[in-house]
């Protein structure tokens, strides 16, 4: 004989139900949930060390831990630990019931790498010769601007000419006079902001220069003054800048054919305003505290090969934070504002913001170190690529000022910066 189920039990069991879907439904738009919903694709996990996880332990989640990981609170927060190197996942559960998801995670043993801070020289070779400006010259027919009239813009990067690859400026003046003195139009590959196209020119010949010209000034290299933000002890492969130098409009990283690091000096600093900001006033001093190559211009700045360590800076390594293990609190900046020597200065992390892929602006902060607030107002230019070290461990890097307000700056997360190192 089957028992039937008691009608008070029922609608107990009910009214249950319908409390935990509303309690579900009421927690779905809170800033825990909403970080549950922006979870990476994977997440990695440095072997041993707490990457609390984007939610408060008061919301109602269980953790469920696969092979290697360990489960605990850090502060007011969940987090997970892994004892071994090694593919493994965390499940969640909310209420202990309803399932919310399930991330692989990679744990692996953390890099260590030995922040800089010291301010750099630069100087870069790009492929191709950038336009910089338009030359007017005067034809038979009065002015005439052949490389406006064929569509190229400043900012634009020749690549080859009649196809072959254009090295240096004389090389473009060479073949544009060839082309003119046979009476015949040059084929210009021009790599800008439209893309990839072709330009036809025709040389017009200039009787004050006494040659044939298509009307553009052009360059070949650029230089300035940056930081180091980090080197690899046992490569010496370093990161710097903290954000690619780009070829004219495009916003885009230059490609380099060569390039070289030395040690720069800063002689004085123009401090920042809400209307304008400031800048390192800096020189090139040789190769005798820095010097190495530039291999590659990326997203997040330069890498390359150092020539020997640094003679000046820190030499300790520490361990590069997961972009999951930076939250807002104290913190510091690594960088120089006279002479060679990196001095350590306070700041306080604002806000931290999830990435699932590499991207520039995952850090928010504010100078709050006095000595350089009075000296700088604090971020100005040349301070871009400054480490930034939070809890013993090099988070990011310096990218960007805050519009109207030189204290407040930009940072990416130094675990993208390290993934182009060699």
């Amino acid at each position: 004989m089957v028992r039937k189920p008691d009608k008070n039990v029922t609608m107990i069991r009910r009214a249950g139900a319908l409390v935990l879907a509303a309690l579900s439904l009421g927690t779905m738009g809170t800033a825990p949930v909403k970080a549950l919903a922006s979870l990476p694709a994977v997440m990695t996990v440095p072997v041993g060390q707490a990457v609390a996880l984007p939610w408060s332990t008061f919301l109602p989640i269980t953790l469920a831990a696969g092979p290697g990981l360990q489960s605990r609170t850090e502060g007011a927060r969940a987090a997970v630990v892994a004892s071994r190197p090694g593919p493994s996942s965390i499940g969640f559960r909310l209420f202990g019931r309803i399932p919310v998801g399930r991330v692989p995670v990679r744990a692996v043993v953390a890099p260590k790498v030995v922040p800089g801070g010291q301010s750099i020289g630069v100087v870069v070779r790009v492929r191709g010769v950038v336009v910089t400006g338009y030359h007017v010259l005067n034809g038979p027919f009065g002015s005439i601007d052949p490389a406006r009239a064929a569509g190229i813009m400043p900012g634009d990067r020749l690549t080859s000419a009649d196809g072959r690859a254009l090295t240096s400026a004389a090389e473009l003046m060479r073949m544009a006079e060839q082309a003119g003195e046979h009476d015949q139009s040059l084929t210009l590959r021009d790599a800008g902001v439209r893309g990839v196209t072709t330009r036809v020119v025709k040389p017009v010949y200039n009787p004050v220069s006494g040659h044939y010209q298509i009307g553009v000034y052009v360059r070949t290299q650029a230089s300035g003054v940056g930081t180091l933000t980090f080197w690899n002890p046992q490569t010496l492969g370093y990161a710097a800048l903290g954000h690619s130098i780009t070829d004219g409009l495009t916003a885009r990283p230059a490609p380099l054919r060569s390039g070289s690091l030395t040690a720069a000096s800063v002689l004085g600093i123009v401090p920042g305003t809400a209307s304008r900001p400031g800048e390192k006033i800096g020189v090139m001093a040789g190769p005798g505290l820095v010097s190495g190559t530039v291999r590659a211009n990326g997203r997040f700045g330069l890498t390359g090969q150092l020539d020997r360590p640094p003679a000046v800076g820190p030499h300790t390594p520490v361990p590069v934070a997961m972009a999951e293990q930076v939250h807002p609190g104290p913190a510091s900046i690594e960088t120089v504002i006279a002479g060679n020597r990196p001095q350590r200065f306070g700041i306080r992390i604002l806000a931290t913001y999830p990435q699932t892929a590499p991207a520039t602006k995952g850090i928010l902060f504010q100078v709050t170190d006095r000595r350089l607030l009075a000296r700088a107002g604090g971020i100005v230019q040349g301070m871009s690529g400054s480490p930034i070290l939070q809890d013993g461990k090099l988070v990011g890097a310096v990218t960007h000022v805050f519009v109207g307000r030189p204290d407040v700056g930009y940072g990416c997360y130094a675990e993208w910066m390290l993934q182009d190192v060699p």
